[in-house]
């Protein structure tokens, strides 16, 4: 089961700021889930997310 992720942790993963990082989930990115008024990422989501980057490395 994934782990959900608040922006600091995700951050810590993903050496970006905090613009980018609403960004990366607006363009879907980086994909996440809201639960009441709160965003949050799965582990999951980070390492596909930095998968693709690998690939297109």
């Amino acid at each position: 089961m994934s782990q959900l992720l608040t922006e600091q942790e995700v951050r810590k993963r993903i050496p970006v700021g905090h613009s980018k990082y609403y960004e990366l989930i607006g363009s879907g990115e980086l994909r996440s889930v809201k639960i009441g008024r709160r965003r949050f990422v799965t582990e999951q989501a980070v390492a596909d997310y930095i998968a693709r980057l690998d690939a297109a490395a």
